[in-house]
This record gives C-alpha cells, structure tokens and sequence, in this order.
C-alpha cells in the first residue's frame, strides 16, 4: 500500500536535511521546517482515528528514513569501490 504512505515520505524527504545544500527542501523553499506531528499524545482514547492516522504517518516516515540510510550506504559502498587511490611521489603536483 505505498501509494498511501507517499505524503509522509514526501514529508519526510522535504523535512531531511541535504548532504549537498546543507539545507531542508522545506527550509529553502518557504525559510521554516514545519512541525512533525504529535505522536505521543495524551488524547489517545478521545481521537482514536486521529492517532491512528498519525501512527501510519509515523511508520511511513520511518520507513522513508530507512529507505534513505539504506540507498546512501549502498551508493557509498559503490562509489567507494570505482576510487582507486593514487601514490604521491615527491615533485608530483597535489592540491593541498
């Protein structure tokens, strides 16, 4: 059912702070990083769907966080395998 959980990987991927930019897509684009929801809330019995909503929207955002740390070990295990690492000799020329 992942057509459901994509807003919260939208979310969850706009809220991520970028490797590159340093900066959250929401951050660049609107200058504030939007609250995540409240999962742990005291209101439980009084909005059952309410809760039950944030809770797959919790799971969603989770798994999108796995995803993430999961695809950015595998791209740097494979850019990691293409580096070949060059001696320095003396007079070769290096950027320091």
């Amino acid at each position: 059912d992942w057509v459901s959980k994509l807003p919260a990987i939208e979310f969850a991927l706009n809220c991520a702070q970028s490797e590159t930019t340093g900066y959250a897509p929401f951050m660049l684009n609107t200058g504030c990083i939007p609250r995540s929801m409240i999962w742990n809330s005291n209101m439980k019995n009084k909005y059952p769907s309410v809760q039950t909503f944030a809770w797959l929207r919790r799971l969603a955002i989770m798994s999108a966080h796995d995803a993430i740390l999961e695809a950015r070990v595998k791209q740097t295990h494979i850019a990691n395998q293409k580096q070949c690492f060059e001696p320095f000799h003396e007079g070769a020329l290096v950027y320091v």
